[in-house]
């Protein structure tokens, strides 16, 4: 009688698929111990005493737990990950609310959605996405006869895009509506004293200028818009998840809010550093 290992048993069956629940907590701690497992291999990696053996056996032994070590550690963060689908889906009933509440037309679309983000800053992207979304049906997108006399379609496009970039994700939300108007930013800001009249700023500096707290260019206060509270807060917000906002927009032609995020929060890089002593010779 022939007996299949566990490995081979999962092999076989590698095309099933079983969920499993998991205490949060339990699963946080798997990740902790993983991440002091990684620590723990380093130390021992990087012991003067051990490099000092020069044994070929011993090397490869702690190349190999370097390996498991590392196939460990990628697995448990692997396990923290979720896609960010339904975080856009739940996006397309607030665009829905607030198009019929600003007698607007929106055909919201996304990409992406199979990206896999750490469910912590996921759940933490929930409130900034919302509130960039209210501020593109509010501010960027133009009602349709607007639209129509500018030789636009009616209906609006947004895109609530992620992808994968320099081992980053990056989050895109982008609108054909009237894109940044950097002279009337800057206006805004010279009369609100954030910057001086005569001060030369680049596009992007401009841009940036809405972050600032208690901004706003909106003519009137309404219950979504014009209270100067938000921008500020979602860059706080995206600054917390050791993430960053980048700005891009054409006047007329729309206008694209990128968040560029890390992966997970749970492991940060780290350096090995060997500082040696060095004697300076006198003469």
């Amino acid at each position: 009688m022939l007996f299949r290992s566990a490995t081979a048993e999962l092999a076989h069956r590698k095309n099933e698929t079983m969920a499993v629940k998991v205490d949060t907590a339990k699963l946080d701690y798997l990740v902790d111990m993983a991440g002091e497992m990684v620590i723990a291999e380093s130390l021992v990696r990087h012991d003067p005493e051990l490099t000092a053996v020069k044994s070929q056996a011993l090397q490869r032994k702690i190349a190999q737990m370097t390996r498991i070590t590392a196939e460990l550690q990628k697995t448990a963060m692997a396990m923290r990950l979720v896609p960010i689908g339904p975080l856009f889906r739940r996006m397309s009933r607030l665009v829905r609310d607030l198009a019929r509440q600003f007698g607007k037309q929106v055909q919201m679309e996304t990409e992406g959605d199979e990206i896999e983000l750490d469910r912590t800053i996921v759940e933490e992207l929930a409130d900034p996405l919302m509130h960039m979304v209210r501020n593109a049906l509010d501010h960027g997108i133009e009602p349709p006869q607007e639209r129509q006399s500018k030789g636009k379609p009616p209906v609006a496009r947004l895109l609530l895009k992620a992808q994968h970039q320099a081992g980053q994700v990056v989050i895109e939300i982008t609108d054909d509506g009237r894109g940044l108007d950097s002279a009337r930013i800057k206006a805004k800001a010279v009369q609100k004293g954030l910057i001086s009249s005569d001060k030369e700023l680049a596009e992007n500096e401009i841009f940036n200028l809405i972050f600032e707290p208690g901004f706003t260019t909106a003519a009137q206060v309404t219950n979504v818009s014009g209270r100067g509270v938000g921008m500020d807060v979602v860059r706080r917000h995206i600054e917390k998840l050791r993430g960053r906002i980048e700005i891009r927009s054409s006047v007329g032609r729309g206008a694209a809010f990128l968040l560029k995020l890390p992966l997970t929060l749970a492991i940060i890089d780290g350096l090995v550093v060997d500082r040696k002593s060095t004697r300076l010779n006198s003469s």
